[in-house]
């Protein structure tokens, strides 16, 4: 039996703790109940008392085929010394509480697992997919109460905060990326420094009654739009809008492959294994917008069986529950090309009357849809829409900490950051030469923390960014920065959160050299996040 590794990114690795009962490792597919169980707690549900709902929310993040990697991408921290109980038999269970049936698969395990990061690997484009660079997000982060703060011992989330950074970065990962709570997630090394916006409300009440139904159109113009539910063979087409905006925003989120966007799509529009989706606990709801194509060819094409129909959006539901009368929107998926204006005056109404007749609750009540939430930041496309036609409003302002508004960033290492980020860097430099000259060269010479891999400087040379380089200011001893920002405002610089002069007006501990200045504002400029789709 070969010995544990000592490199925290790699599957063999394994530490045990000081007290010797507990020891920290990645994940197997033998700990798989024990990952769903313990994620759980991370949507505030009770240990021992987890409902079905969340289960089975949680359980395809286990599962390779939802997401490659999914079995052995946890951070986990187990029992050594567990009495496990006796495992359940599939022929002779009769529990019908199918989370009574995972909390006991989770009990009988050999190591019974206490604490749970999971690392999720997605991809971010820059400048309108100038670059696109590999990150690591930490999806779920948990821990039983009885093990949190360890007083008097090791502190086991910074261990796994440690494994997953750890991973992250040798997968080639730019940044790392979350979202929680913002006091914890300081302490390992994250700072806000993404907006996603608070999203929009519809209140149906405020809405207009029906239109009364349009006559026929000329053959020359398009007809009405149609919504109906996803099928699998929608996938394509979802795919299509999922990228749509990629170029065209300055930042945007999506799956790491191709690959994994297919496996998640197919999932969400309800191609899963049986066991996945039984009758008593369905799918959300995904539903596609189409419109109907009118043309000289329309009568050729109604002898042929129809006339042509293209997706030109789509939104699914979010959580969804059965005769639920306010409702939660995400994604919302646009294709670029239809008119947006268009697209928001159908989907709005047709969205109400799709839900409105989904089966109600268990005691035969009809579904009321009340109010409509969408999950969507401020620079998605269909944000304005639905505001300039007065369908929706921002969310109402709360000291409530918003979680899908607040995404917090760690760069554990500029120079590798920004050498990933060099062709967007160069990009910004050539829309801006009329700025420079063609010559123009000069150094960058930037103080970080030890947090964030050291001082580096960044080279510029004729008008391009030419090198980026570490500093070990231990051996470099004349080094001077020209750039010195405290960490936190650093990372919201580097990521386009606050542009320059904004730090310089709210801070009183920042400095650039005068020299410098034009091009940090260049390079770092303010920038909109827009994601396609949030898993």
């Amino acid at each position: 039996m070969s010995s544990p590794s000592t490199n925290l990114a790699d599957p063999a690795y394994r530490r045990t703790l000081a007290d010797g009962k507990l020891a920290v490792r990645w994940s197997t597919k033998e700990d798989r109940a024990g990952c769903v169980m313990l994620s759980c707690l991370a949507v505030r549900e009770q240990e021992g008392q987890e409902s079905e709902k969340a289960v089975r929310y949680f359980e395809p993040f286990t599962d390779d085929q939802f997401h490659s990697g999914s079995s052995t991408n946890w951070a986990v921290c187990v029992e050594t010394n567990s009495s496990p109980t006796e495992a359940p038999k599939a022929d002779s269970d009769t529990s019908k509480d199918y989370a009574d049936t995972i909390r006991k698969a989770a009990d009988s395990a050999q190591e019974r697992v206490v604490a749970v990061i999971y690392l999720m690997y997605s991809e971010t484009s820059f400048d309108g997919d100038a670059v696109r660079v590999p990150i690591g997000r930490p999806h779920v982060v948990a821990c039983k109460p009885a093990y949190r703060g360890r007083i008097g011992g090791e502190n086991i989330m910074n261990i796994l905060f440690d494994m997953v950074h750890a991973r992250a970065h040798n997968a080639g990962c730019a940044f790392a990326l979350i979202f929680g709570i913002p006091a914890y997630y300081r302490t390992q090394g994250y700072e806000y420094a993404l907006n996603m916006g608070h999203g929009l409300i519809t209140h149906t009440s405020t809405l207009g009654p029906p239109s009364p139904p349009a006559p026929t159109p000329p053959p020359s113009e398009t007809s009405a739009f149609s919504l109906r539910q996803a099928t699998s063979n929608d996938v394509p087409a979802l795919e299509r809008l999922v990228l749509a905006s990629r170029t065209h925003a300055d930042i945007f989120i999506t799956t790491r492959t191709p690959e994994n966007l297919t496996s998640q799509l197919r999932w969400m529009v309800g191609e899963r294994p049986p066991g996945y989706a039984p009758p008593e606990y369905p799918h959300a709801p995904f539903f596609v917008l189409e419109r109907e194509i009118r043309g000289e060819e329309d009568a050729e094409k109604e002898k042929g069986g129809g006339r042509e129909k293209r997706i030109v959006a789509a939104v699914g539901l979010r959580r969804y529950e059965a005769g639920a009368s306010n409702i939660n929107i995400h994604p919302v998926l646009w294709d670029g090309e239809e008119s947006a204006s268009g697209v928001v005056q159908a989907i709005v109404p047709e969205l109400v009357k799709a839900v409105e007749a989904l089966p109600g609750k268990d005691d035969g009540s009809p579904t009321k849809v009340a109010t409509i939430q969408w999950i969507l930041n401020d620079a998605h496309p269909l944000h304005m829409w639905l505001r300039a036609h007065e369908l929706a409003v921002p969310m109402p302002e709360s000291s409530r900490y918003d979680f899908m508004g607040a995404w917090w960033i760690a760069i554990n290492s500029l120079s590798k950051f920004l050498t990933l980020l060099t062709p967007a860097l160069n990009a910004r430099l050539a829309r801006s030469a009329h700025l420079f000259g063609k010559n123009y060269s000069t150094t960058l010479r930037i103080a970080a923390p030890r947090g964030m891999g050291g001082a580096v400087v960044l080279q510029v040379v004729d008008g391009v960014v030419s090198s980026v380089a570490s500093v070990d200011k231990k051996v470099d001893l004349n080094f001077k920065p020209n750039v010195t920002l405290p960490g936190p405002a650093l990372v919201q610089l580097m990521m386009g959160y606050v542009g320059w002069r904004e730090l310089k007006s709210m801070l009183p501990d920042v400095w650039l050299e005068p020299a410098v200045v034009p091009l940090v504002d260049v390079l770092f400029p303010r920038r909109e996040v827009c994601m396609g789709l949030y898993i």
